[in-house]
């Protein structure tokens, strides 16, 4: 009698302990895939499959205007950005959101998030016309690299000459940023290559030559 009873006990405490062993592991697995499914959402959340140009308006809140027919911001070169517009590459950062007689303030620093939609394989010349003249050269970045603007003959027109290494490879975003201590009238901003510029100023600088016929009569 008191062997069987005692049988029966331990048949209960093995029971018991199993129930609890196999409780234990239901619960370790619930814990594990509920923690694999927030580091999934925190992944999604941190890297969402979203455009470049959504990430930085709406995300990262970089630019200054939505625009969903720029999903890319991608900057083809040569351009001309009128800054009266909407452009969608102008930073939230320092531009007014509202232009004034066809320029659009920055008040510090600012400038341009793009990418590029092919390898910058030249110098690349950037020139800035202001709503009035500027007595003093502007300080700008690309990335990493320094620069200034420098006066040309129109007091308020500034050159500037970006070397390729300057861009980053790929789809990456690119920053272009402007430095000033005074409030600026920006009007256009233009990209081009150097190498085109200098084409263009030697064809207009060469004279046409005459053609054996012509010279004959």
């Amino acid at each position: 009698m008191t062997v069987d009873v005692a049988n029966d006990a331990m048949q209960i405490n093995t029971k018991k302990s199993h129930s609890s062993t196999t409780l234990r592991i239901t619960l370790l697995t619930l814990i594990t895939i509920l923690s694999c499914y927030y580091l999934w959402v925190l992944y999604k959340a941190v890297t969402p499959n979203v455009s470049i140009a959504y990430k930085a308006y709406y995300i990262k809140t970089q630019t200054l205007f939505w625009q969903p027919k720029e999903p890319d911001l991608a900057l083809n070169i040569p351009s001309s950005l009128e800054l009266s517009t909407k452009v969608p590459y102008l930073s939230r950062e320092g531009w007014n959101k509202d232009a004034d007689d066809g320029a659009r303030l920055l008040t510090n620093a600012g400038g341009f998030y793009f990418t590029l939609p092919h390898k910058v394989k030249q110098d690349v010349k950037v020139s800035i016309t202001l709503a009035s003249s500027l007595s003093s050269p502007l300080h700008f970045s690309v990335n990493q690299w320094h620069g200034v603007f420098t006066s040309t003959k129109q007091t308020n027109v500034f050159d500037a000459i970006i070397p390729a290494s300057a861009f980053k490879s790929g789809d990456t975003l690119q920053r272009l940023q402007i430095n000033t201590l005074t409030p600026l009238a920006f009007k256009l901003v233009d990209f081009s290559f150097l190498s085109l510029s200098k084409n263009d100023s030697y064809q207009s600088t060469t004279p046409i030559l005459a053609s054996p016929s012509m010279t004959h009569n």
